[in-house]
């Protein structure tokens, strides 16, 4: 390759890129940012979710901003009589920390689940400043808490009596109970409301939290390309909608509020969900924090209304609950309808990402490693796409052939553009030519690359999962770094393998293009190189695997055309 002033310019501007990406992402706020040199706080406390620290140290007024739906003015949270300690109920995935004081759910431990260094299991906590701690009961005004009448515990369940009182002074009884599933993230609440007097009373604008939640990187520490953090809903009508999280208000808030069957807070690995056999009415809330860069806060629940209730009357509500990663499986078990919320790609290519998912998780069942599972699915791809390929490259060398009488042509009748493409396409016909051959079967291709791109960068089953060097498959597989004076170079081998095998692949496919589209050919390795040198090392392995399939069947076609050329009888055109 010949390094001309166009082929330095595109390497230098690409050094640009890889060098200055992370402090971009920094600013952006898609990655947490790095203490500063000389700080007393570790690399793995940064890595903590920012919520913990938050609800010790709020932020200040100049920098958190509150925003609830117009007309529903936040209420601040009863002040407490008592101090009790909190609760917890567990299964083997998750822990539930449960206030008795507020009645609520102020943290959710995800067992299974580390932050990014790996030192702590992720714990989604109240962030500071959020309405309430999930599934809890609030009023339109602050209910107060007169005392605690019960409260039983067992492993996976808790109940929780309290007798309340409202601001006019009239006092209720609330029942809450909260139950884990013996496996997997999904729950069970029930809420009793009792009126225990003889005179009705009226509790106005009662609501069921349901969650708040923050972007994934803020909560586990992670570096996150795509963040995907938005609130998903289906009505009670089968209408689905999602809203990102960042939009503005009139975006973000839908008026007037809808009936719905469940609703969903999520981001790039998990999901809350709050789902209830009978319709109720979506109460949406947002916050923005500020760490360096503003980020929001959602939160979702059902606003329960005006509840009035006669002397000696409940009432009672029911609900399901989900938090956790999103996977498939858990997700069609709570319900299915629900599988929406995972997000892997845009519109139809969701369909097919799932898809492809659903096939990597059941090569794992099989082969019992992820790394494995992603060269067997390169396989299966590239199988699947052999005969298109083929032909695509067939076509690229026919191209190939012709281009002398191209030359020609272009040449002879340069002055009448029109005789010149009439004289091309007769020699097209001739020579059974098809000049776009070589670029259907790429284009064919586009849409399955995207949305496998999207798959292996959006797949929680791959976080933090080791293959051979690589530490976690959903991140680059750095061995080393090399210290520079303003930063520290990674090593990642796969990518450069993937560089490498995409010059011999060049090398040995059959072109036919100008020299401007040939430098252009030859810069790609260079450019890819720089701008996904820190892509997910399942995405890099997927591409490494993919290109070294791509020349073995190059080659296969090579000895074939080989062997024909050498059958054919002298004379026949053998070579084409």
């Amino acid at each position: 390759m010949k390094f001309d002033k166009d082929i330095v310019m595109a390497v230098v501007i690409c050094a640009v890129v890889l060098f200055g990406w992370e402090p971009f992402c920094r600013s952006m706020g898609w990655m947490p940012a790095a203490p500063a040199k000389g700080s007393a706080q570790t690399a793995p406390q940064a890595a903590k979710t920012a919520p913990a620290v938050r609800a010790s140290a709020p932020a200040a007024p100049a920098q958190k901003t509150k925003v609830s739906a117009p007309g529903k003015p936040a209420a601040a949270p009863a002040a407490p009589v008592v101090k009790l300690p909190p609760v917890e109920i567990r299964n083997g995935d998750m822990i539930y920390r449960l206030s008795p004081v507020t009645g609520s759910i102020d943290a959710i431990t995800l067992v299974k689940y580390k932050n990014a260094n790996q030192t702590a299991p992720v714990v989604l906590e109240r962030t500071s400043g959020s309405e309430q701690g999930a599934l809890s009961l609030r009023g339109a005004a602050p209910w107060r808490l007169e005392k605690i009448v019960d409260a039983r515990a067992a492993e996976r369940k808790y109940t929780l009596t309290r007798l309340m009182s409202a601001p006019a002074g009239e006092r209720f009884v609330v029942t809450q109970t909260w139950e884990l599933a013996e496996t997997g993230y999904a729950s069970k609440f029930r809420a009793v409301l009792s009126n225990p007097g003889t005179k009705a009373i009226s509790l106005p604008g009662t609501v069921l939290c349901g969650a708040d939640l923050p972007p994934w990187q803020v909560v586990s520490g992670d570096k996150v390309r795509i963040p995907s953090h938005r609130m998903d809903f289906l009505t009670a009508s089968g209408s689905y909608a999602d809203i990102k999280a960042d939009k503005k208000d009139s975006g973000f808030f839908v008026n007037p509020p809808p009936q719905v069957r469940w609703v969903s807070l999520g981001n790039k690995y998990f999901t809350a969900i709050l789902e209830s056999a009978a319709p109720f009415v979506l109460h949406q809330s947002r916050i923005f924090l500020n760490d360096g860069k503003p980020y929001p806060v959602i939160s979702a629940g059902a606003a329960l209304g005006d509840i009035e209730l006669a002397g000696g009357e409940s009432r009672s509500f029911e609900f399901s609950y989900y938090s956790g990663p999103k996977i498939i499986a858990d997700l069609d078990k709570f319900d299915p309808s629900t599988g929406r919320v995972m997000h892997l790609a845009w519109g139809p290519l969701d369909y097919l990402a799932r898809l492809l998912l659903w096939i990597l998780v059941k090569f794992h069942g099989l082969l019992g490693s992820y790394g494995w599972s992603i060269v067997l699915l390169t396989v299966v791809v590239r199988a699947v796409f052999y005969p298109l390929t083929a032909r695509g490259n067939a076509s690229m060398r026919k191209m190939q052939i012709v281009q002398p009488q191209l030359k020609e042509i272009r040449e002879k009748y340069k002055s009448n553009p029109q005789l010149m493409n009439t004289k091309m396409m007769e020699l097209y016909r001739k020579e059974g030519v098809n000049p776009f051959g070589g670029c259907l079967p790429i284009l064919l291709q586009i849409p399955v690359f995207f949305a496998l791109y999207a798959t292996l960068d959006g797949a929680v089953e791959l976080r933090q999962v080791p293959f051979l060097w690589c530490k976690d498959l959903a991140a680059a597989d750095t061995v080393a770094k090399i210290p520079l004076y303003f930063f520290d170079l990674p090593v990642n081998p796969l990518v450069l393998a993937m560089t490498a095998l995409m010059v011999i692949q060049q090398h040995m496919t059959p072109m036919s293009m100008d020299p401007v589209q040939k430098k252009m050919m030859a810069l790609m390795p260079i450019v890819m190189l720089f701008m996904l040198y820190d892509l997910p090392s399942g995405l890099t392995l997927y591409w490494t695997v993919s290109n070294f399939f791509s020349i073995i069947q190059l080659k296969l076609q090579q000895k074939s055309r080989e062997k024909e050329s050498q059958s054919a009888p002298a004379g026949t055109g053998g070579a084409k």
